[in-house]
């Protein structure tokens, strides 16, 4: 049985991974299992999605179809975090957006930290600084990182701007610093690490809809290996039950 890190890139598209320098990302996907064609639900709107990431159920069946945060979750709708509370697995979460309290059924996290960007600035790296320091000294069986940086600049200055390049790059040295600390630490060999990305698509439907990225590498995981078929977000929930040693529900 492994552990898990989630670290969940908002913004990040398959297109733009060609043209940004991220080094950690390439490694990973390198020394594990890497996709590029991971298909979103709902218009690609990130809180809908991440829903249906951690449950399994689409967004008319859990009940969350708007970024708002002001719909509940379905209380029909198992979260993969309820299932580690039942497990009395130690889990944890670091975010920066308060709507994605959603994602997290109350009394199931043991450790969360919200550094609000409130949408205006880029806390990539200061999550994961908290992360880092929480897995060395906590060593939770899950955690998720929830980088929005990426998105926040592709919003406000395009997908295809440099800013955005750059903000890529920012996500990918957070990304990094997370990975060497495990090196250090003595704990890399502990943990699954799965890096995807989400985020909202082209808003006319003409539009060319981008791809998602998500990668796969740690204990257990096949070394340099590309899927070509598509992936459904429903499929990662058992995914991550099953590194973790659960049966899913």
């Amino acid at each position: 049985m492994s552990k898990l890190l989630c670290v969940i890139i908002d913004g990040l598209r398959t297109e733009s991974l060609a043209c940004a320098h991220v080094p950690c990302f390439d490694g990973l996907a390198r020394d594990g299992l890497l996709s590029r064609r991971l298909q979103l639900v709902h218009h690609g709107l990130t809180l809908p999605n991440l829903v249906s990431v951690l449950t399994s159920l689409p967004p008319e069946e859990h009940g969350v179809v708007s970024n708002s945060g002001a719909s509940p979750v379905s209380p029909h709708a198992f979260s993969l975090f309820s299932l580690l509370r039942y497990r009395h697995h130690n889990s944890a979460a670091f975010y920066s957006n308060d709507r994605l309290r959603l994602l997290f059924p109350q009394g199931s996290l043991q450790t969360a930290m919200l550094i609000n960007s409130q949408g205006l600035r880029n806390v990539d790296r200061e999550l994961a600084e908290q992360a880092a320091r929480h897995l060395q000294r906590e060593k939770p069986e899950c955690c998720l990182l929830y980088l929005e940086g990426a998105e926040l600049t592709g919003t406000d200055f395009g997908f295809s701007s440099e800013p955005y390049r750059e903000s890529n790059e920012q996500a990918d040295r957070a990304l990094g610093m997370l990975v060497e600390h495990l090196h250090l630490v003595g704990l890399r060999q502990d943990y699954v690490i799965m890096v995807l990305g989400c985020g909202s698509r082209g808003p006319r439907p003409s539009e060319d809809q981008p791809s998602f990225p998500l990668l796969l590498a740690g204990p257990s995981i096949r070394k340099g290996v590309e899927l070509e078929q598509p992936l459904s977000l429903f499929d990662l929930a058992p995914t991550m039950a099953a590194i973790l040693g659960l049966a899913s529900h």
